[in-house]
Parts: structure tokens; C-alpha cells; sequence
């Protein structure tokens, strides 16, 4: 999907739903001035960007054009009715049907001698059966109260309860998990825990972890805030923010007071500063400037009210010493003591900041100096 198209899906979608720019840039941890980008086609977004967009508005961007397409070919009972049209190929219609035939007969040969099978009960069954209360139930409970007397719950635990294929136990008022077969799965040692898609999330006061199926502790039971978001774990304790990844590696440790992720980077936030990380846990800029704002390959950046660039490699490219700073036409207008200079994007020194005003004409910069006005091209 081109840039300005997935740009007018979004504001027919954001419209549509009634939301706001800032609506919008909330939901998702991105910036309202990187939504108002997206939508005017200045900005290219990465595909994180899109799926983000896409999982928080309910709406597929990935979607081809080709989905709701419908097929021409013939319907299973054109082929039902033409093979029993002897007048085509008729030899091999008859072959085809005594081999369906054959086939069938021997299926439904086999399913009466394992029906017949099942029906004989064997000694093994019969001696167990007897030794139960004549108490009449299903056939499948019957089944799993076998089993519950060959990994014997009744006499580890104080309580049971058989959910698919999985046990769920509790011992002194704490809960764990273990399989029909006995394994354990989550130990005795929780409040609480929840049964995910190939994960178990455990509980205990206000703190949660991370286990897997398997029943192996992939983040243990110490944070306050737990949100998993793809492959990412959003995580909190004592008030700071982190991210765990789904291996349990810690791509961000729980020392800021808020991130959000943007572009596919992470900016971090620690009191009023901020800071930008990747999303392999890697710091690109320090935490420490008051002003953030990432623009295509670069990131405009403030301390103290001075400003400069840098790109997203971390690398400065002009550093936080310009009281004004605008960029235009891949010219970088700088303004320092009242003083006016003219840089690119490189960092390269064009004019040097030293001119009382400064003026663009065309390839053409006007500037005076002490009451002298000259013109330099650019």
C-alpha cells in the first residue's frame, strides 16, 4: 500500500470510528505530529507502524485487492452429476466408481470390527469398574476418574478440577496447574494464574509472571503491571516501565516513567526527559534532552532551550547550541544571541552564524552585518 493511500484509509477509518488525530495517536504509543504526517503523505510509515494502527482500529491494511474475489470454477455437484454421465469417458467413470466402491466397503468393514472390538470389555476395565460405586455416569467420566486414581489428586491436593487437558489443583489455598498425566505444570504456589494462548500468566497479591506450557518460568512473579502486545511484554514495578521480550530477555529495564513506541523505536522518558532506544534494547540517545521529535532519518532534539539534530544513529549532527533552529528546503535556518547562520543537513556550515538578519531569494542568501547588506549563494 502506497504512503498517501494508507493515509486517506486512515482518515476514512479514524472518521469513521470518531476519533480524533490525538484519539488515534493515544491508543497506539505514537505521537499526534506523526499521525498528522502519515495522513498528509510526508511520511512513508514503517510496516510496524501499520500493524499497530491496524490491531488498535480493528481494521486489516494488509488486505489485497484480490480477497473478496469469488471462484468460477464448477461446483462439487457439476462433477457429482457428470460423473455418473456415461456418454464421456465412460470407461473411466466406471473405473473410478468401483474403486470408490472397494473403498468404501473396506472402510465400513474395518469400523464394525473396531466397533466390535470396543464393545468386549477387557479384565483390566472390568476389575476397575467393579471396584467403583455403582454411581451412574458418562462413559468419558467414568474414563477420568481412572485416571485421577492413577496420578491419585485426592490424596496430593484439596481440591481438583479437570478442564481439556489440563488439572487444575489447589493445596492451602494456593493454585497450580498439572496435566492429565501428572506432570506439574505450575506448583501450589499462587493466588491466582490464567491460562493464555501458549502461555500461563501467574498472580500472586498484585504482582504477575510468566510461564509457559511446559511449565517453565520465563519471567518470574515481581511486576505490578504485565501486558503482553505481540512479541513484546509491556512491564511495570514500582511505578517504573520496562519491556521483557517473550524469551524473557529485558530489551528495556524498569527505570523510566513512561515509553512509547514510535516509528520502531522506543522513546524513553524519565521526568521530563527523554531518550530513544531500539527494540533490541540498544540505546541510540541518551536520556537527557527535554525536546524529541523524530522527522523521517532525524531526530530534532532540545536541552536547556538550545537546540540541535541528530540522526537515528545516535550520531550529532548539530549540536544543542542554537537558540532558534528551523529546518526548510534541507537548509537548516540557526539562530544564536540574535545572531542568524544558515547549515544542511550534514551539518556542514553554509553561512556562519554571525549575520544580523538573513534573508532567501531564490539560490541567493541576503544578509547585513553591521548595517552592510551583501548577497551570498547558497
Amino acid at each position: 500500500m502506497e504512503t498517501l493511500d494508507f493515509g486517506k484509509q486512515l482518515i476514512k477509518i479514524r472518521k469513521a470510528r470518531g476519533l480524533t488525530q490525538t484519539d488515534v495517536a493515544e491508543k497506539c504509543n505514537i505521537t499526534t505530529r506523526t499521525i498528522q504526517r502519515i495522513e498528509s503523505g510526508n511520511v512513508k510509515p514503517r510496516s510496524s507502524t501499520i500493524k499497530i494502527i491496524s490491531k488498535t482500529l480493528g481494521v486489516d491494511f494488509f488486505e489485497t485487492e484480490n480477497q473478496n474475489s469469488k471462484l468460477k470454477s464448477h461446483t462439487i455437484l457439476w462433477y457429482v452429476k457428470d460423473l455418473f454421465n456415461f456418454k464421456t469417458n465412460a470407461m473411466k467413470k466406471i473405473s473410478i466408481l468401483s474403486t470408490s466402491i472397494l473403498i468404501l466397503t473396506f472402510i465400513c468393514i474395518n469400523i464394525f470390527s473396531i466397533d466390535a472390538q470396543s464393545k468386549t470389555p477387557k479384565k483390566e476395565e472390568e476389575t476397575v469398574l467393579k471396584s467403583q460405586d455403582k454411581n451412574p455416569k458418562k462413559e468419558q467420566n467414568t474414563k477420568l476418574e481412572n485416571q485421577h486414581r492413577k496420578v491419585n489428586y485426592t490424596k496430593d491436593f484439596d481440591e481438583f478440577k479437570i478442564e481439556g487437558n489440563y488439572v487444575f489443583v489447589t493445596k492451602n489455598n494456593k493454585h497450580g496447574l498439572v496435566t492429565l498425566g501428572g506432570k506439574i505444570l505450575v506448583p501450589c504456589e499462587y493466588d491466582r494464574f490464567e491460562v493464555g494462548e501458549g502461555f500461563i500468566v501467574t498472580l500472586n497479591g498484585n504482582k504477575k509472571g510468566l510461564m509457559n506450557l511446559d511449565g517453565e518460568t520465563i519471567i518470574p512473579c515481581e511486576y505490578n503491571r504485565f501486558e503482553i502486545e505481540g512479541s513484546f511484554i509491556f512491564v511495570s514495578k514500582y511505578n517504573k516501565y520496562g519491556i521483557i521480550n517473550l524469551d524473557g530477555k529485558t530489551i528495556i529495564p524498569c527505570i523510566y516513567d513512561k515509553f512509547e513506541i514510535e516509528e520502531g523505536f522506543v522513546v524513553t522518558l524519565n521526568g521530563n526527559k527523554k531518550g530513544l532506544m531500539n527494540l533490541d534494547g540498544e540505546t541510540i540517545i541518551p536520556c537527557e534532552y527535554h525536546r524529541f521529535e523524530i522527522e523521517g532519518s532525524f531526530v530534532f532534539v532540545s536541552k536547556y532551550n538550545e537546540h540541535g539534530l541528530m540522526n537515528l544513529d545516535g550520531k550529532t549532527i548539530i549540536p544543542c547550541e542554537y537558540d532558534k533552529f528551523k529546518v526548510e528546503n534541507n537548509l537548516v535556518f540557526v539562530s544564536k544571541h540574535n545572531k542568524h547562520g544558515l547549515m544542511n543537513l550534514d551539518g556542514k556550515t553554509i553561512i556562519p552564524c554571525e549575520y544580523d538578519t538573513m534573508t532567501i531569494e531564490g539560490s541567493f542568501a541576503i544578509i547585513t552585518k553591521n548595517g552592510k547588506t551583501k548577497s551570498i549563494q547558497i
